[in-house]
């Protein structure tokens, strides 16, 4: 039977997996009634925060198991490709893309952003307008993993130190 190898998995791309998990079930269930709007509360700040410095944990652990910088930052590609493809589908307009709605918003693209950095949506909310609601998760999901990365120190340097 094979067996999966859990020690080379890449921490960052699990956490933030997780931290969309548990933010999903604290956005329907919250104490004033599921969904968001309007009603952000101090609450949702502090879960929003917590499950943002997931991220910095998960890119210490890669560090820490010796793992490349380019294993940290596949959610921020995934983030790139995401925000590339709603600014592209929606530039170009309808014609350009299949899945976009009448107004020439490529709505898939958008909404498949939003949901991937869900932990960030009350952030999002906040800024709305100002041009740096889709921006800050992209800049987060870069940052964020590499503070981590660069915070720990790798376990074969540890080892050649105690050597010495």
């Amino acid at each position: 039977m094979i067996k999966p190898d859990l020690g080379n998995m890449n921490n960052v791309t699990v956490t933030y997996l997780i931290s969309l998990f548990f933010f999903a079930m604290y956005f329907f269930m919250r104490p004033s009634g599921g969904g968001m709007g309007e009603d952000t509360n101090a609450l949702d700040y502090i879960v929003s925060g917590v499950l943002t410095l997931l991220p910095v944990y998960a890119g210490y652990l890669n560090r820490k198991k010796n793992m490349t910088y380019k294993s940290v930052l596949w959610i921020f590609f995934i983030n790139v490709f995401l925000f590339a493809c709603s600014g592209l589908f929606d530039h170009f307009g309808g014609g350009f893309n299949i899945l976009s709605t009448g107004n020439k918003s490529s709505f898939v693209f958008t909404m498949a952003f939003i949901a991937f950095n869900a932990s960030f949506y009350p952030f999002i909310l906040l800024l709305d307008g100002s041009g740096l609601d889709f921006i800050l998760p992209l800049l987060l999901s870069f940052i964020l993993p590499t503070i981590g990365y660069f915070i720990a120190k790798p376990e074969s340097l540890k080892k050649s130190e105690e050597h010495e």
